[in-house]
């Protein structure tokens, strides 16, 4: 059973989330529950403490146990956090860092899956402000149950409505239950380019993003796995309870790579040059006068990939096989050269699912077994199913 936060702010919905936390308590968990100051205006602490026998936190700076910081107390005791129902404002504040209250500082304080399940006026709902800053959160990994059709306190028979608590409830069971299918595994993932110093202001470098990585890194944690993230450099947060080691040349990320070889399992998304120039010049490359070509001579980088597959004793090593022409010949030459034991491959000739956008459509080829295809989808989402692949590959 689990320890389950459960979050309310200040919309008629409120009531509903007494159901889910009995509901909840039923079925064997712990709960704890967090009010906002506008929650208050619809229910009260009474009705919480009286079916959990916990007690209700409504105030950042009310501290009933000396010993520890609630805020950030609540958050490393839950498995998950469930917020029912949160309102436009909560969205938004979450959204843009507005931490001014107990329920968002615990928000802040978290590094454990959070389920939102917004409740509003149908017009509130449809507001681009809304939709953006929902996008926002999806985006930094929260999981949305999305709103229902029905009466709204406004009279309006529209969405915008809580999603019932049988489906919140299912929907925790269902993250739960992935929650704890990597607990007690190491995960290794490479992600972002490596750049190779030509002189002091030039490199040589690709143009991956890093976001596939990142989304895989991700969806392991949030299975309960250690991560380990080896990053080259990219744009993007750090995700949430992952270690992360940034590295710029293959050499540094090769480096990192080989320190982590007891993983459990290995994936290399990083799309690492293959060459690096023999000489790195000390100074800045001057353009000579009448010079129309200059040459660089470069030399083979260390294969990462080749290295995990060869090298390793207990990885399960899954590769990437980002290519533009003959796609699953190439990969499926990569999958046995590379002695890995899957290779997800991709066309990168189409710029809608390239090294830079932000959504990505694969096949998982696998040395047992029939290949995974997976049709285009956004990027976060499609880390998340080939981490559920590779759990059901591997450990299935």
């Amino acid at each position: 059973m689990a320890n389950i936060v459960i979050g309310v702010t200040g919309g008629i919905a409120a009531y509903k989330a007494v159901d889910l936390t009995s509901k909840l308590i039923q079925a064997g968990h712990e709960v704890r529950v967090v009010l906002t100051d506008n929650a208050l205006e619809f229910i009260t602490p009474l009705a919480f403490q009286a079916i959990g026998r916990n007690h209700v936190y409504t105030n950042t700076f009310k501290e009933e146990d000396p010993s520890v910081i609630s805020h950030i107390n609540i958050g490393e005791w839950a498995d998950i956090i469930v917020v029912a129902p949160i309102t436009a404002n909560t969205i938004s504040k979450l959204a843009c860092g507005i931490y001014d209250n107990m329920l968002l500082n615990v928000l802040a304080a978290n590094t454990k899956p959070v389920i939102l399940a917004p409740a509003m006026n149908v017009h509130m709902y449809n507001q681009p402000a809304i939709r953006r800053n929902m996008q926002t959160l999806m985006d930094d990994g929260y999981h949305f149950i999305d709103s229902e059709s029905g009466f709204l306190a406004c009279g309006y028979n529209a969405k915008g409505r809580m999603a019932n608590v049988p489906e919140i409830r299912q929907y925790i069971e269902e993250l739960l239950m992935k929650g704890g299918s990597l607990k007690g595994k190491k995960v290794l993932v490479t992600a972002g380019p490596t750049q190779e110093s030509i002189d002091p202001i030039r490199y040589i470098t690709n143009h991956s993003s890093g976001r596939m990585g990142y989304a895989i890194a991700e969806a392991a944690q949030k299975r309960g796995a250690e991560v380990v993230l080896v990053s080259g450099p990219v744009n993007l947060a750090q995700p949430a309870g992952v270690h992360v080691i940034d590295t710029v040349s293959t050499e540094e990320m090769f480096t990192a790579v080989k320190s982590h070889m007891d993983a459990d399992l290995g994936i290399f998304t990083a799309a690492v040059s293959d060459f690096t120039p023999i000489t790195r010049m000390e100074g800045k490359m001057k353009k000579q006068k009448d010079q129309e070509i200059v040459s660089i001579d470069l030399k083979k980088t260390p294969d990462i990939l080749q290295y995990a597959g060869e090298h390793s004793t207990g990885m399960y090593v899954v590769g990437f096989a980002a290519e533009t022409e003959n796609v699953e010949e190439y990969a499926e030459d990569k999958l046995e050269r590379k002695n890995a034991d899957c290779i997800v491959m991709n066309d990168v000739s189409d710029t809608s699912i390239g090294m830079n956008s932000p959504d990505n459509e694969v096949v998982m080829l696998f040395r047992e077994g029939a290949p995974m295809p997976f049709e285009k989808m956004d990027k976060r989402a499609l880390g998340e199913q080939i981490i559920d692949a590779l759990i059901q590959r591997w450990l299935g």
